[in-house]
């Protein structure tokens, strides 16, 4: 009866707290980073070299779907605070660059503000890396060589196709503002 009475116990208290197990959350689900302009942190090929991450830091993953030519890149595992230094807010449609009738490259013009934010960002960031984020996917990081005035910006080599892609994803992504 003891050994009855022990397994009913047991019964019970496990199965009071089954509810409770199911409704673990487990680690929060990493936030995707807006849509903007970034001065990546750190970067590696390794995960564990950029971990672990600070206050108002956010992990990404550059997987290299933009790039020209086919070239087979490793991800990279990127590091960026977790908002833009530079909104991505622009001051009309984004152009295509042709050759030919493909499109080959994405002209950005940014609003003053978004402009002034972005010649700042690569005067601060001169001789270091920026990626380009739109919904929470790296589409292109760059070496910053000069600053940039004006807010206009150029996306490019790009794989086949891709460019036309992205030219869609940022014109629908001015749409909804």
């Amino acid at each position: 009866m003891n050994r009855c009475a022990s397994l009913l116990a047991v019964a019970l208290f496990l199965g009071s707290h089954a509810a409770a197990w199911s409704q673990d959350k487990g680690p929060p689900a990493a936030k995707k980073p807006p849509t903007g302009v970034y001065a990546v942190q750190r970067d590696s090929l390794k995960k564990k070299d950029v971990l672990p991450l600070k206050d108002g830091e956010v992990l990404v993953v550059h997987r290299h779907r933009y790039l020209k030519g086919g070239d087979k890149e490793p991800p990279r595992f990127v590091v960026v605070r977790s908002t833009p230094q530079v909104a991505l807010d622009l001051a009309g449609k984004p152009q295509p660059i042709k050759d030919k009738t493909e499109v080959v490259g994405i002209l950005l013009k940014l609003q003053p503000k978004a402009a002034k934010a972005l010649e700042q960002l690569t005067r601060d960031h001169n001789e270091k890396q920026v990626a380009i984020i739109l919904d929470g996917e790296v589409i292109t990081i760059h070496k910053v060589r000069s600053v940039i005035k004006g807010g206009e910006v150029k996306i490019t080599s790009c794989t086949p196709g891709t460019a036309g892609y992205l030219l869609k994803r940022l014109a629908a992504s001015t749409k909804s503002k």
